[in-house]
Parts: structure tokens; sequence; C-alpha cells
């Protein structure tokens, strides 16, 4: 095999596979984007609660992003405390899902 075989095979693997750099943006980003999605859950809740409406809705909506991200990183990863966040996070969000449905129904 001479260089330009070894040269081609190398850039043909890297043009299909992100690398370092991409796959620490995309970590990066969605870090911040699940920030974000926690400011503007508290945001609804503050404004929520100050005019006397049920606020359970803005978080099942948090907790449901956060377990199934957990639960993705733990299956994928096999790492067990990743799971169990990501089930605690799941259980979390029905919990406010039918807190919710219990509030606006009665």
């Amino acid at each position: 095999m001479n260089k330009d075989e070894i040269l081609r095979k190398a850039q043909s693997k890297k043009s299909n596979t992100p690398d370092e750099m991409e796959l620490q943006v995309v970590h990066k980003g969605g870090s911040i984007a699940l920030f974000a999605v926690v400011v503007v859950c508290f945001i609804f809740m503050l404004i929520k609660m100050a005019v006397k409406q049920p606020w359970c809705d803005v978080y099942s909506l948090l907790f449901i992003s956060m377990g199934v991200q957990h639960l993705y990183k733990g299956i994928k990863l096999h790492q067990k405390h990743e799971l169990v966040l990501g089930v605690f996070f799941t259980i979390l969000a029905v919990v406010m899902v039918i807190a919710y449905c219990w509030d606006i129904m009665g």
C-alpha cells in the first residue's frame, strides 16, 4: 500500500465521522440549550404562579427532556448512574403531568 492509498483511506474515514471539535461543539450546544430551557421554564413558572395558573406542565417538559437525555446517555455509554438519573427525571415528569391534570380538572 502506497502513501496515496493510505491518505485516501484516512480522508474518506474523516469525512464520514465527526471530529473531536465537532463533537465538543454539539455537546456544548446541547448543554447551553438545556440551560436556556431551564431559565425559560423558571420564568414561565413564576408568571403562571403570579396569575394563579397551574405550573406543573412547564416542569414536566423540562424533566422529560432531561430524563430522555440521561436515558440515552446511560444506554449508549452503559453508565448506571445516567440510567438512574434518566429514570428519576422521567418519573418526575410523569408526576408533574399527573399533578397538572389533577390541578386543571378540579
